[in-house]
This record gives C-alpha cells, sequence and structure tokens, in this order.
C-alpha cells in the first residue's frame, strides 16, 4: 500500500511502515504523536504488518463483551486516584485483561484526568463519565468528585416519594445539601407556567396563599392537570418533537394531529397506545390525523423514518449508523438498515386535487444494504431478526417489541423527557441520546421512574403527577452553599426562560390585552396555535417557523431578544394599549396608586413588591403628581416584564 512519502504498509520492511512512522513521529507529519516506538501499540502494528497484515481471520474469537470496574466510584478529595480495570469476553469463552489495550476518554476532562492505563485522577468537584472502548466495543464508568469526606451532621430533608429518595440519598453521598422548600408564591407560579402553560390570576395566586389546607399543593396540581390548557401545553410539546406541520401536512395537517394529540393527552391515552397508533399509521394526511406523523420525508425513505423513529421514542440516536458503526456506541452499520427494513413498503401518494397526499403501505418494497446492495432482513435493535408475514403489516410487530415493559428504550425515553420539562435537565442529556457511553446521571432514579410509569399504565398525568408531587420539584431556586455548582443532580430546582408562547401568553394576560395572530380568532392563545410562528415575537423568542429537525427548543437569551423587550413594539403596545387592565385600573377611583403597583406585581410575579420596590414605582406620582401616574404605572411595567424574575420559571 503505498503514500506519497512512502508505504503506509511495508511487508518487507515493517518497521518502515507509515502506520508507525507517523504515529511515532519519527517522521514529521502534520498530527501529533499518537504512542511511542516499543509501546504496547507499536508493538500489536508491528507484529500484524510482519504476519502479512490479513485483514480479517476467519474463525479467530472475536469480542463479545467488554466490562468496566468500579462501573461507579466517588473519589473523596482532590488529587485522589482510583484505577480502572478493563475485561473483555470472547466469544470462544476466554477472557483477556485489556486494561492497557483499551482506549480511556473522560467526557468532562476538567473533573477528572484518565491515564491510557486508566488510572484516573480528580480535578474538580463534580460527576463525569470514563469511556471504554476497543474493538467496536464501548463502556462507561460513573465517576464522582467530592472535595470532602461525607459531612458529620448532614440535614435530613422531608420525602414526598421515591423521587425525592433515591434524588436526596444521591445528594447526601456528594456532600450536597438541597435548597429549602418554596414559597406557596414562588410554587404557585411555577406549577400554573409548568402545567398549563399561563400565570395565576390574582385571586388565585391569594387565595392559595390564604389556604391553611395542608394539602393544598397536590389538591392544586390535581385540579391542574385535569385543566384543557394542561393538553394544550403537551401537544405543543409533542408538536415539536413530531415536527408538527412540515412539507405537505401544512396548515390543515399540522391542525389536525394537534387536535390528535390535545385530545390524547386530554384523555390520559396510555402512551404505549399513543405511539402504536403512531407507529402504524397510513392513510389521507386530511382524513386520518396520524398519518401526519409520517410527513417528515418528502419521499418517505425508510432509512430518515428509521432515524426519526428511534430517536423520538427510543431516545437513541441511529444516525451515525447509517454509513458506518456508530463511533462510541455498539450499534453498527447493520444495525441501522435492519432497523430501516421495518419501513421498506412505506410510501407517499401524491395526490394533486385539492393538494392532498396520501401516507400508504406498497404492496411491496424492500431495503438495500449500501454496502452489499442486497436486501436487509427486517431486525430490531439489539434483538433478533423479523419476518413480514402475507396481509402483515410488519408495523404492527414493531409497534409490540418497542411498547413493551421490558424494552429498553421506550418506557425510559419518555419519562427522561418528562424529567427535563419539569426539572430543568434530563437524567439523559441531550434526552434523544442514550448510549452506554452517556450514561444517565441517577441510574436508580431513571430506572425507577420506567417501571413506575410501566406499572402504571403508561400515564403521562400518573408520572406528571408523581414529579410535581415531589419536594425535589418544589425546592427553591436559591442556591445555598454546597450546591450553588451543582447542575446534575436537581439539588434544588434549575430556573429556565419561559417558552415563547408562555411569554406571549402572559404578556396578555398581565395586561389584559390580547394578541391578534395572522389566521387566528383575536384572544388566540399562543400554546395553542398548532403550527408556524405566526408572529415576530414567537420567532424571535424560540418557536420554530418549521420544524425541520428533531430538537430541543434553543431557551438561551439572545441579543435580538433583549433589544425586542427593551425597545420593541410588542411591549410599547401592551403596556400602553387602551382598554387594558391598567387603564382600568387607573380610571377606577376606588384603587390607590399603592393597590395598582401591588396588582402588577402579583399579577406578573404572583407576590407582593417589597417596600423598596413599591418605594422606586411611587416615587415618580409622589414627585410630580397625578399627572404622573399612568406613565408611572407603565414603566413599572415594562421593568417587571424585562426583569429575570418574569422572564424565567423559578
Amino acid at each position: 500500500m503505498k503514500a506519497q512519502d512512502g508505504r503506509r504498509i511495508d511487508r518487507s520492511d515493517a518497521a518502515k511502515s507509515l502506520i508507525l512512522l507517523k504515529p511515532t513521529l519519527s517522521i514529521s507529519h502534520g498530527g501529533e504523536e499518537r504512542f511511542k516506538t516499543g509501546s504496547l501499540e507499536y508493538d500489536a502494528i508491528l507484529a500484524w504488518v510482519r504476519e502479512g497484515a490479513t485483514f480479517d481471520s476467519p474463525g479467530s474469537p472475536r469480542l463479545k463483551t467488554l466490562r468496566v470496574t468500579p462501573e461507579e466510584t466517588t473519589l473523596v478529595g482532590l488529587g485522589a486516584r482510583r484505577q480502572l480495570k478493563a475485561v473483555g469476553a470472547y466469544t470462544d469463552a476466554s477472557t483477556e485483561d485489556l486494561t492497557l489495550k483499551v482506549q480511556y476518554t473522560a467526557n468532562d476532562e476538567s473533573v477528572v484526568d484518565v491515564s491510557p492505563s486508566g488510572e484516573i485522577r480528580a480535578k474538580r468537584a463534580g460527576e463525569t463519565a470514563i469511556m471504554v472502548r476497543t474493538l467496536g466495543k464501548a463502556v462507561a464508568a460513573r465517576i464522582a468528585v467530592v472535595e470532602k469526606p461525607p459531612l458529620a451532621k448532614y440535614p435530613e430533608t422531608p420525602r414526598n416519594n421515591f423521587v425525592d429518595e433515591l434524588v436526596f440519598t444521591k445528594l447526601k453521598r456528594l456532600n450536597i445539601i438541597p435548597s429549602k422548600l418554596s414559597s406557596d408564591e414562588e410554587f404557585v407560579r411555577r406549577v400554573y407556567l409548568d402545567t398549563a402553560g399561563f400565570l395565576p390570576t390574582i385571586e388565585e395566586t391569594e387565595a392559595f396563599a390564604r389556604s391553611t389546607d395542608p394539602r393544598k399543593r397536590p389538591r392544586l396540581i390535581d385540579a391542574l392537570i385535569e385543566k384543557p390548557e394542561f393538553s394544550e401545553v403537551w401537544a405543543t410539546r409533542f408538536s415539536d418533537l413530531f415536527r408538527v406541520g412540515l412539507l405537505d401536512q401544512g396548515h390543515k395537517g399540522g391542525r389536525l394531529i394537534y387536535n390528535w394529540l390535545r385530545k390524547s393527552v386530554r384523555e390520559d391515552k396510555p402512551y404505549n397506545q399513543f405511539a402504536s397508533e403512531l407507529l402504524t399509521a397510513s392513510g389521507n394526511l386530511f382524513f386520518n390525523p396520524t398519518a401526519n406523523f409520517y410527513y417528515i420525508t418528502e419521499f418517505s425513505e425508510p432509512e430518515n423514518i428509521a432515524t426519526n423513529i428511534s430517536q423520538v421514542f427510543l431516545g437513541v440516536r441511529l444516525e451515525c449508523a447509517r454509513c458506518h458503526n456508530h463511533p462510541w456506541e455498539k450499534w453498527t452499520q447493520d444495525d441501522f438498515w435492519g432497523f430501516a427494513a421495518f419501513f421498506g413498503r412505506m410510501g407517499i401518494k401524491d395526490t394533486y386535487q385539492n393538494d392532498e397526499s396520501q401516507v400508504l403501505l406498497k404492496a411491496k418494497g424492500e431495503v438495500l444494504h449500501p454496502k452489499t446492495k442486497q436486501a436487509v432482513e427486517a431486525k430490531y435493535l439489539d434483538g433478533p431478526a423479523e419476518r413480514e408475514g402475507p396481509d402483515e403489516d410488519i408495523r404492527e410487530k414493531l409497534a409490540a417489541w418497542m411498547t413493551a415493559p421490558n424494552n429498553p428504550w421506550f418506557s425510559r425515553a419518555i419519562v427522561n423527557r418528562i424529567v427535563k420539562y419539569y426539572l430543568g435537565r434530563g437524567l439523559v442529556e441531550p434526552v434523544d441520546d442514550f448510549r452506554v457511553t452517556n450514561p444517565p446521571t441517577n441510574q436508580a432514579l431513571l430506572d425507577a421512574l420506567a417501571k413506575d410509569f410501566v406499572q402504571n399504565g403508561y400515564s403521562l398525568h400518573h408520572t406528571t403527577r408523581l414529579i410535581l408531587n415531589s419536594r425535589v420539584y418544589q425546592l427553591s431556586s436559591a442556591p445555598n452553599d454546597t450546591n450553588r455548582a451543582d447542575d446534575l443532580n436537581y439539588s434544588r430546582y434549575y430556573s429556565r426562560r419561559l417558552l415563547a408562547e408562555q411569554l406571549a401568553d402572559a404578556l396578555s394576560q398581565v395586561t389584559g390585552v390580547p394578541e391578534k395572530y395572522r389566521g387566528y380568532m383575536p384572544g388566540t392563545r399562543a400554546m395553542s396555535i398548532p403550527e408556524g410562528a405566526p408572529s415576530y415575537f414567537l420567532q424571535t423568542f424560540g418557536r420554530m417557523k418549521a420544524r425541520e429537525v428533531i430538537c430541543e427548543r434553543d431557551n438561551q437569551p439572545d441579543m435580538a431578544q433583549a433589544m425586542h423587550l427593551i425597545s420593541g413594539e410588542t411591549l410599547q403596545k401592551k403596556t400602553t394599549a387602551k382598554g387594558g387592565l391598567l387603564d382600568r385600573w387607573l380610571a377606577d377611583p376606588s384603587m390607590t396608586d399603592e393597590a395598582i403597583v401591588r396588582r402588577l406585581f402579583v399579577s406578573a410575579l404572583a407576590r407582593s413588591p417589597d417596600e423598596r420596590e413599591l418605594s422606586l414605582a411611587l416615587a415618580p406620582i409622589r414627585a410630580r403628581g397625578a399627572d404622573a401616574r399612568r406613565q408611572a404605572c407603565e414603566d413599572t411595567l415594562w421593568a417587571i416584564f424585562n426583569s429575570r424574575e418574569f422572564l424565567y420559571n423559578h
């Protein structure tokens, strides 16, 4: 094998092969040193070239499994060290110590160092995983670092359910004390926004604060889950995930499947049935709402459908294995195309009259492997092959396998998304990247939630209620000295910016000025819009105009958002509109200036202003008299709308 500056493999003089000279920097090249002359890697390649550099050795044992120990460990003290050990098991039943033959990589190198021999060294408090891989196999060891030994007097925190038990047990091991319980004002605003997508009214906030019922939080959670707006919030989340409105779905198809999603959530349709109905859908986009689920690719290519379904329902990114074996996971190209073969008969029929299209199952269809050019047999991920009998729809078998209680991904993928929605981050991040080299931050909690989800009939309502009733969800967002740097273990409520729809609806609610969206009736809530982003505000704050890719919303603030809040027309029109709530309050002779300011704070923030805030709001009126009332109140409202406290759920 020749290259411009020599032979990559020189069978006559193996030591002169470029695959040895370049990695050892024996000759200069653009890369860095990968190993040294005489090292284990060097000697293995040298021996291979001398033996003829054969591509394969038929009948030789293959690595079957790779295991690393310890699988999970905690290092106490910066600079602490621990040795990892890797053992491989082969197809001939033999085992081998591979500690010095595998490659180690830390997912977060700021937490630990790992040497080529597998020794880890603590650098800072935190958590990470060490990826261990060789010969197409990969595993991970979960590593935690704490600076000091366990606290002698770790405070006990009340537990409401097993979510608290599993979270607080881990926090204790990490010497992290959870934040205190949120106040009633913090909780009521938080839970309204998370469940119904809108703010509590002034009357609802004050009634909740006055109540002495010890079960007022669980009762409020139950009431909010039963509200129709709860199903709108979840329909919007699923619409992002399923790319509602894409391509020929358009507005009509998008509205149909959005309404189906909303009705399914409203009825608490079991999620296994929910997924099965989507997986086996077909028909006209405008007559069968679920058929729109498949219209995320223009020509219904099996490989694109497979990528979409594995990511959406299983949280597995197979895309990397489309062209080659996955570099960080066990999936091979054969796995990818075997899964794609379940959709070999899928097709799109364009019906140009009235621009209606149809998703259908063709009489025949097959998927060809890109390398062998041979037809591929359908095969479950990590499972056996499947055949389609006469008059069968093989997708029904796939749906049964996927939604089975023992499927290792299905229930875990959805509970992970639910955790992300309510607690600010998933147990696995990104939420659709389940793999052994990206382990969950709390495996026991993920497993327990998935088991509980299945045992309770795959109920989204049940799991939502479970999480919202946990003390973990109800913790304050204010950090303490021990959890200030924690962003993994739910030691406090993680503040997050409101969705574009929540912000738009909150602005309309606080001002009493309904928004007018193109193509919708005045007063339509942004959360109830099926597809598209029919306003500049919604687009600017993260609502996707066309859901072209599977992705989580980017809710990080940016300059366009800041400028629009400071000087854009949305806030200007809302705060100065005639006939709004502020206009009515100012015209009410029985309402004092202080009462108006208090109402502005309670309606937007679910709390009364403190003395400083009240004084600042009233100062212009006291200085300039009644003529300054409107301007002072508008300025106060503008300041509230631009505050982090309003823009974030906390």
